[in-house]
């Protein structure tokens, strides 16, 4: 028996359209562009069947979310924060320039494949030690389902990262586009993961 995971990456942001750096903390809506995207993946899904359906509770997310359940009102929905974003600490809400010019050591680390963390914000690992035990929570409720998530890139580059055992620093090399799937399955009789695709774009 297996249990199926679709990781979704939410459609484009406010945000990410002005150049502004996000996280966990900061929640903006969907741009023009991003609806348009969040509409397709909807259109996309609608023929799918889940059994749950989960977001983070950034409103990106919620958003995007919603186009999908457009089609799927009868399935249970719930907003989960440990699902939210990876952290940038006091650095959300501020420009990418400015992060740049303000932070050049986290961005030498970052290029270095070294798994920094800005000021009050979270690395790889933090983020890892909050998201995996809400799937293996889930591993218990949910046996033999077919769960969808919609959710941030980085979180699923830490979740992949995590069953394909790639080091924290280098989990910056798994590409997210956005509305990008991923699908997943745990074999409960062989008490291991597998993944069938990742970052595939109906867009």
């Amino acid at each position: 028996m297996k249990t199926n995971f679709l990781l979704v990456r939410h459609a484009q942001s406010e945000a990410r359209e002005r150049g502004i750096v996000q996280g966990e903390g900061l929640t903006v809506p969907l741009s023009e562009q991003g609806i348009k995207q969040a509409e397709k993946l909807g259109d996309f899904l609608r023929d799918h069947n889940f059994d749950q359906i989960f977001s983070s509770t950034a409103l990106r997310a919620i958003d995007t979310a919603k186009a999908i359940r457009k089609f799927h009102a009868d399935i249970p929905y719930i907003e989960i924060k440990e699902l939210n974003e990876r952290s940038k600490g006091e650095a959300e809400g501020m420009l990418k320039s400015e992060f740049n010019t303000k932070y050049p050591e986290i961005l030498k680390r970052w290029e270095k494949e070294e798994d920094a963390r800005p000021e009050g914000g979270e690395s790889y690992g933090d983020v890892e030690k909050r998201v995996m035990p809400i799937f293996d929570k889930h591993l218990k409720e949910f046996s033999g389902e077919k769960l969808l998530y919609v959710t941030h890139g980085n979180l699923i580059k830490v979740v992949l990262g995590n069953i394909l055992e790639i080091p924290y620093g280098k989990r910056a090399r798994i590409e997210q586009d956005y509305c990008a799937l991923n699908s997943l399955a745990f074999d409960q009789e062989k008490g291991r993961w597998s993944i069938e695709y990742i970052n595939r774009t109906c867009l």
